[in-house]
């Protein structure tokens, strides 16, 4: 009785049932018919389909055995003829096919006694563009390089070639094998004396699997070309979307890459349509939209929400002596100032030219004017060092602040009585903040 190998896992490679379903046992010279999973012939369209499928397969095969007997075995099996070879060429110049059997079977064997030969012969084969899928190789081959040793050479110049090892001892415990050569899904071992069925189905399966990685491997090739077209096509799109992004340019590699910066570049548009162009602040019309939401929920939870008017002093002044790029600088400071100084629950919006717009949400008119002196001093001190084209530039801002506790009764309403008390710290000198007298309010509220 035959010993399986010591430590080893038997694997067992079936044969494509799409091709067979019976096999004649004994020592008979065994034949291949072919038939569709359940038994039924096979169409003439099918039978010409898995021709032209096999005859894509690399079917070369290389023995490498110091014993001319074993070779001459595996030609036997890998190079059997049918027992009707005479009635299948009588059918095949009748009819016009080709028998099924001498494609299904027809293997490209090659023989090398020594592991030096093969090596030869597979550095010829690879260089020639027709590589082996697989190679059956004895463990014990006197007195050159052993099955261990030509299988490290074989595949120094083949990675990808098939190893079936072939032995009739445990030679090399299975754990040296590791050793050497790794884990490795391309060796199998086959124990002697072996089946032919075995060997045919370990040729027939392992050149399926070359050629199956080289498939992949050509589809990784073909989808890697489509993903660098699309990244190019990608790039072109964002520069005509964004171009002032020259970075994007430079990093788009990968097509995940560009993916993500074009959702970026989404964003950004969606941010941008809000946003004031110059300062990066909500735009006046997404401000009154945010302000009249917070309108609203002052009126049904009754709490306060007060309203800042903000306008730079002397801005025509400052366009006419430095120039209207001066002009937009100083208006981008302020911005800055104003935006560092909010809250996280304030809101910021310009409102037009030098004017600006914020709302503090549940802020008392006793708490308004503190915060909106902070914010006074703030860009007093700060925003003109900003303003890096004119030196010791010195930006001051007038404040006019009103609540929804002094009668408003529509958001325009309350943006206008800031505005009024806005226009009393004008008259009152500027740089300072002012807040709505209630008089005044009480006043506007029963026009």
């Amino acid at each position: 009785m035959r010993r399986p190998y010591r430590d080893v896992r038997r694997i067992f490679w079936p044969f494509t049932t799409t091709y067979t379903n019976s096999w004649p046992a004994r020592d008979k010279k065994f034949g291949l018919e072919v038939v569709n999973d359940d038994g039924s012939p096979i169409s003439v369209d099918r039978k010409n389909d898995m021709i032209g499928e096999v005859k894509n397969l690399n079917r070369r095969v290389l023995v490498i055995d110091d014993n001319q007997a074993i070779q001459q075995d595996f030609r036997k099996i890998l190079q059997a003829k049918s027992e009707n070879e005479g009635f299948d060429h009588a059918r095949a110049a009748l009819f016009g096919d080709h028998p099924l059997w001498e494609v299904l079977e027809r293997f490209d064997l090659d023989c090398a006694d020594q592991g030096q030969a093969a090596l030869v012969m597979v550095q010829m084969a690879r260089n020639e563009g027709r590589p082996y899928a697989l190679a059956f190789v004895d463990m014990r081959m006197p007195p050159g390089w052993d099955g261990l040793e030509t299988i490290e050479h074989l595949w120094e110049v083949d990675a990808e070639l098939q190893v079936v090892i072939c032995t009739a001892l445990s030679d090399h415990p299975w754990d040296e094998i590791t050793t050497r050569i790794g884990q490795n899904d391309k060796l199998l071992i086959l124990q002697k004396p072996f089946n032919s069925i075995e060997v045919l189905q370990l040729a027939t399966a392992l050149c399926r699997k070359w050629d199956l990685a080289h498939e992949v491997a050509g589809q990784l090739d073909e989808l890697n070309r489509q993903v660098a077209k699309r990244t190019a096509e990608l790039q072109a799109a964002n520069e005509q979307l964004t171009r002032t992004n020259a970075d994007l340019v430079r990093t788009v590699a990968d097509l995940e890459v560009a993916q993500a910066e074009i959702l970026r570049q989404n964003d950004a548009l969606k941010l941008l349509a809000s946003r004031d162009p110059l300062t990066g602040c909500f735009n006046r019309r997404a401000f009154y939209m945010q302000f009249e939401a917070a309108f609203a929920e002052s009126r049904e939870q009754g709490i306060e929400l007060c309203c800042l008017m903000v306008d730079i002093d002397h801005f025509k002044r400052i366009n006419d002596q430095f120039g209207h790029a001066v002009g937009d600088q100083a208006i981008q400071a302020v911005a800055g100032c104003l935006r560092a100084g909010l809250r996280l629950t304030d809101t910021v919006g310009r409102y037009g030219g030098e004017e600006f717009c914020l709302m503090f949400p549940r802020t008392t008119l006793t708490e308004a004017p503190d915060l909106a002196e902070r914010l006074r001093i703030q860009i007093e001190t700060e925003a003109g060092d900003r303003v890096r084209a004119a030196s010791r530039l010195v930006i001051t801002v007038s404040c006019g602040i009103s609540s929804t506790a002094l009668g408003a009764l529509t958001p325009l309403e309350l943006i206008d009585q800031a505005d009024k008390a806005l226009y009393a710290a004008k008259e009152g000198g500027r740089n300072c903040v002012m807040v709505l007298d209630p008089i005044i309010a009480g006043a506007n509220a029963s026009d």
